[in-house]
């Protein structure tokens, strides 16, 4: 990789210029990018909590960011941006920005980087959009508790509700905090956390008349953020519950595998849905942006980032197994 990509846009922060290397960068061609907001071809930069390069152009003023995380998932791309308005006629009349310094996880290739800017492009903006009508969803849920505090079962839900809410926010703002270096992990219980994922489930699986079974083993904890891991085992059960027919059966099992690498808590999920042909499942089919292969591609990247592994066997007309390998951790250990 080049040591500087370059791009510059005008007031309106529209890209005017967008030079070779940040094509290698991004993926998106100078023909494409000229005349977009800049934040719809790159990953949107911020500076407390505004949009950057709106900032410098409001303010005049040149602004470095260093070692700024460019939102990919999980935090893959670091690098040092540099904002600086750009006068014509003596009046501002756009801004240049100047990434240097670029550095990404090691074994990633160009593709793969292009990809996860790509996603980056939309988790910021999304996780900026997400925050209103999530303030609305912790109103309401507050509402419903406080209407109804003699429904016991619904009082469960909305306390449940309110920790996702309040999880999802700390997630929001882990991930717009550019000072944050790493994931926020901790020693997890993995049985813990599925117990929730049981009861999240049960309204959905209990409308289609899904039979579930959750199998609990002993199994030691895993040292990981437990929304990421929470989000992962989410969309594998959600793909099985979206596969299985009316009366069909989803289980779950926890176990600990012991290998020569290392111990592994295995999350087990299979369905006796119709099973899908084996290249559903390969990379490729992983860089889809939406649907099951945007889902199985996160869960993917979450399973990488703990140094773990994702494996699922299909049958067409028997079912599918999908297995989340999450190293185990020991006291005063890492999932490294």
């Amino acid at each position: 990789m080049t040591d500087a990509y370059n791009f510059s846009v005008d007031k309106k922060l529209l890209v005017n210029s967008w030079d070779e290397h940040i094509t290698e960068f991004t993926g998106e061609p100078a023909s494409l990018v000229k005349g977009a907001k800049y934040y719809h071809v790159f990953p949107r930069l911020f500076f407390k909590d505004r949009d950057a390069v709106a900032f410098s152009i409001e303010k005049k003023r040149k602004i470095i960011l260093e070692k700024y995380i460019i939102h990919c998932l999980f935090y893959r791309v670091r690098a040092d941006v540099i904002i600086k308005p750009l006068l014509a006629a003596k009046e501002i009349a756009g801004a240049a920005i100047k990434v240097t310094n670029v550095s990404t996880c090691e074994g990633y290739r160009p593709e793969d980087i292009q990809r996860l800017i790509a996603m980056g492009k939309k988790a910021s903006t999304l996780a900026h959009g997400v925050r209103n009508p999530l303030n609305a969803l912790k109103g309401a849920v507050t509402h419903i508790s406080q209407k109804y505090s003699q429904e016991k079962v619904l009082l469960e839900f909305s306390r449940l509700m309110q920790e996702e809410i309040y999880r999802l926010d700390n997630f929001i703002s882990g991930f717009l905090d550019t000072s944050i270096s790493d994931t926020r992990s901790s020693a997890v219980d993995i049985n813990s956390l599925l117990k929730r994922i049981e009861i999240l489930i049960s309204f959905q699986v209990n409308a289609q008349n899904i039979s579930n079974d959750f199998v609990y083993g002993t199994i030691p904890p895993a040292l990981i953020n437990p929304f990421q891991i929470e989000q992962a085992i989410l969309n594998i059960i959600n793909n099985a519950v979206e596969a299985i027919n009316s009366e069909g059966k989803l289980t779950v099992t926890t176990t600990l595998e012991k290998t020569s690498e290392r111990d592994f808590i295995v999350v087990e999920v299979v369905d006796n849905g119709p099973g899908v042909p084996k290249n559903r499942y390969s990379n490729n089919t992983t860089k889809r942006k939406k649907g099951k292969g945007f889902g199985l591609f996160i869960t993917e990247e979450i399973m990488n980032y703990y140094n773990g592994r994702l494996k699922i066997q299909s049958v067409k007309g028997r079912g599918t197994s999908a297995k989340l390998y999450i190293p185990a951790y020991t006291a005063g250990g890492t999932n490294e």
